[in-house]
């Protein structure tokens, strides 16, 4: 017959310690579900800035072509690779530049000859008024949008691959002025993001941003967007 100390002294078969291999193994998943969501939270903040840059190109470029039609000189949008940045860090920088001129009589001397084929970051002295720089994430290329032009009074926007005189010597040459629209300029990223589509409506000078993914997009499959 078993006394009352027995009764409580029955052993637990079913309970035992975790041995040191489970514990690695969880220890295991619960470093690749921690570097996943680390690697997930880059990526979206990555995206994030690549939208915010798209944005803040689309929002100064239109400002450039209010400055164009204010001041009746032409405005160019730059991008500086390897440009020092507030943050005493080094890397791509856009922003348009109101570049001074030849005489103060007449704008078809802007940009002044000096200034044909360098911006104001390498010669601060080539510009009378400057956009706010809009740092642009690494991932992020928009050498296409370099060298936009809008021109005086009219605000029309004109583009020559690697060219930063605004048409200076052919604005009044229709040919010229039609070989220069810009049309559809591309912001591409190393990130995998799809493309954003600088649409540039050459006779007016207004701009718009569209991503490749969106659904209005479809219509440029081919033509931009792959």
């Amino acid at each position: 017959m078993k006394g009352p100390r027995d009764s409580h002294e029955a052993p637990m078969n079913g309970a035992r310690g975790m041995t040191l291999l489970e514990l690695m193994a969880v220890l295991a998943v619960f470093a690749l579900m921690t570097t996943l969501s680390v690697a997930g939270m880059r990526g979206n903040l990555e995206r994030r800035r690549e939208s915010g840059a798209s944005r803040e190109l689309e929002s100064a470029a239109l400002e450039a072509r209010q400055r164009a039609q204010a001041t009746n000189q032409p405005i160019r949008f730059v991008v500086d690779a390897n440009a020092r940045q507030a943050n005493g860090t080094t890397g791509s920088v856009a922003r348009w530049e109101r570049p001074v001129c030849d005489n103060t009589w007449d704008s078809d001397s802007c940009p002044a000859t000096r200034c044909l084929t360098k911006t104001c970051r390498q010669d601060p002295s080539c510009c009378d008024e400057t956009g706010d720089d809009i740092p642009l994430p690494p991932s992020m290329n928009a050498s296409q949008v370099s060298g936009l032009c809008f021109l005086p009074a009219s605000g029309r926007a004109v583009r020559a691959e690697g060219d930063l005189s605004c048409l200076r010597t052919s604005r009044g040459l229709p040919d010229a002025l039609a070989a220069a629209t810009p049309g559809t300029l591309k912001l591409t990223y190393s990130s995998g993001r799809v493309p954003t589509l600088f649409r540039v409506e050459g006779l007016t000078g207004m701009v718009s941003v569209l991503d490749c993914d969106a659904p209005s997009a479809s219509a440029y499959a081919g033509k931009g967007c792959p």
